[in-house]
This record gives C-alpha cells, sequence and structure tokens, in this order.
C-alpha cells in the first residue's frame, strides 16, 4: 500500500485535488500543507471541522468571501492564503499590498477558546502595520517558511512584484515597525514578527502539520510514501513540505516517489532526498 500526500500544485491542483489524481486504487490519502495554500483544506481533511464563509479584504481592499474553518473541538482556523494570497488578484505590488484585511478577519476570532494560523502565499511584505490592535487567545502558527524578518523582502518580494530597487524600502519599511526577528518571523512578509509580537507560537508548519495529521498512524501497513508539489528545485531543500515527508517517511523505513509537476534550478541536489523522481501531472 502507499500513502499519497502531496502539497499544492500551485496554480494547478489543491493539495487534495493533486493527491487525488496521482492515487491509484487502495491507496491512503493524506493531503498536507505548511501553513501556505490548501491548509485549511488539509486539516479539514485530517480532522474534520465545519467551513464557515466571512468577508474580508484582499491585499488591494476588494471584498470577497473567504473560508474560515471552525474545528470539532472549537478551535478556529485562518489560512493567510484565502485573504491576502497571490491567487487572483490582477496586479502586484508589494509597495501597496495590505495585509489588513486578514488583520481584520482575526479580530473577528479573538473570543475562539484557540486560533491555528497558516502563513504562506501572501502577496504582502508589510508586517500587519495596518492591523488593528488585537489580544490573541491561544494561538499556533503553522509558517512555510524559517526566514528571519530582515531577510524576508530580498528572499520573498520579487516574486511578489517588488523591483530590486523595491527591496531596501520595503526591508526598511518591516524593520521600522519594531517587531521581533528570528526564525519564522519573515512569514507571510513579516506577518511571522507580527504575531509572535502579539504572544502566537510560531513553528515549522511542515513539521507540525504532520504531527497533528497523524503522518506516522497513517504510514502504518504501507511501505511506500507518495509526496511532492508544483515544482522541485533548490528551494525544495529549504525545509519544503515533500522533503520533510521524505525525511520523516524514511526514519519510518518507507521508500519515497517525489512527484513535481516542473524541474527548477538546482533539481539535481534537491532530487537526492527521494528514492524516485517523477514529473508532470496531466
Amino acid at each position: 500500500m502507499r500513502l499519497v500526500c502531496p502539497t499544492a500544485f500551485k496554480g494547478t491542483f489543491s493539495p487534495l485535488e493533486a493527491a487525488r489524481r496521482l492515487a491509484r486504487p487502495g491507496d491512503r490519502i493524506l493531503p498536507v500543507s505548511d501553513g501556505g495554500d490548501g491548509f485549511l483544506e488539509c486539516l479539514r481533511h485530517a480532522l474534520g471541522g465545519a467551513l464557515e464563509r466571512h468577508e474580508a479584504a484582499d491585499p488591494f481592499g476588494v471584498l470577497r468571501p473567504v473560508p474560515v474553518l471552525r474545528l470539532p473541538d472549537g478551535t478556529v482556523a485562518l489560512e493567510c492564503a484565502q485573504v491576502i494570497g497571490l491567487a487572483g488578484l490582477a496586479e502586484l505590488d508589494p509597495l501597496r499590498a495590505s495585509s489588513q484585511g486578514f488583520g481584520a478577519l482575526i479580530a473577528r476570532f479573538v473570543d475562539a477558546p484557540r486560533l491555528w494560523i497558516g502563513l504562506g502565499g501572501s502577496a504582502t511584505v508589510d508586517g500587519g502595520g495596518d492591523w488593528p490592535p488585537l489580544r490573541l487567545p491561544p494561538t499556533a502558527v503553522f509558517c512555510d517558511v524559517a526566514t528571519d524578518l530582515r531577510q524576508t523582502a530580498a528572499r520573498f518580494g520579487p516574486q511578489k512584484g517588488a523591483r530590486p530597487e523595491d527591496v531596501p524600502r520595503l526591508t526598511e519599511r518591516l524593520l521600522g515597525l519594531g517587531l521581533p526577528t528570528g526564525p519564522f518571523t519573515g512569514a507571510a512578509g513579516g506577518l511571522g514578527a507580527k504575531l509572535k509580537s502579539l504572544g502566537a507560537e510560531l513553528q515549522d508548519g511542515a513539521m507540525a502539520f504532520l504531527a497533528l495529521a497523524g503522518f506516522d498512524r497513517a504510514c502504518e501497513g504501507c511501505d511506500e510514501v507518495l509526496t511532492g508539489e508544483g515544482r522541485l528545485d533548490a528551494g525544495t531543500l529549504e525545509g519544503k513540505l515533500p522533503i520533510r515527508v521524505a525525511q520523516r517517511a524514511h526514519a519510518l523505513g518507507l521508500r519515497v516517489i517525489g512527484h513535481f509537476g516542473a524541474k527548477g534550478e538546482g533539481w539535481e541536489a534537491a532530487g537526492s532526498g527521494f528514492d524516485e523522481l517523477r514529473f508532470g501531472l496531466d
């Protein structure tokens, strides 16, 4: 038996859609997320719960309905990418893009017994500078990258539309907020730092999700694990979910297939973490 546990093939398939396309009869599926795209979908598949719809502003102030997951124990889960994500935007401009809509959404759930927040895939690099005042309940933050606040504009600004001359300006703006630095603080354009300043616990989203979803238990009775995402490149080695899955599966003595949509620079080195590589997802 195989455990099929991909994350999102961005712009093509969600984690659950990818798992269903890659699975063969008799396979077990466990779509996974590190806090980025598909976080709520994967949580619901693993733990249940009910989806609600709430209105929130996108990075440029356009109101739209977004999903919120209320888990059986009352925990409320929010996904940054669903509110201020890159998908569906007509333009990219991190100098203007605001995470205010996500902060306002969080403010509606400060009376929940606890919050789980997925950070990743944002179009913003503003560190939550225009968020309303918040007092959070116990909050766990699933971060898709371990990047420090001081490096996030340089590392991720260009993919959000930043020009080379914008990066120093974005960095200066972030550091001027007086937010904490350190691992995970650069997640979602500095929202990791904002949430840490409010008392939230930042964690490695991939490892936290695998533990929460019962990855080890799901592997029982399996002899092979298939994982993957849209692109295999040097960034895969920086703690991306497929490499985390491979490391954990190897520790359990299982063979690992990495299935990716495409190859990028450095894919050969990244591919060494898998027993077999496959590409394409028609």
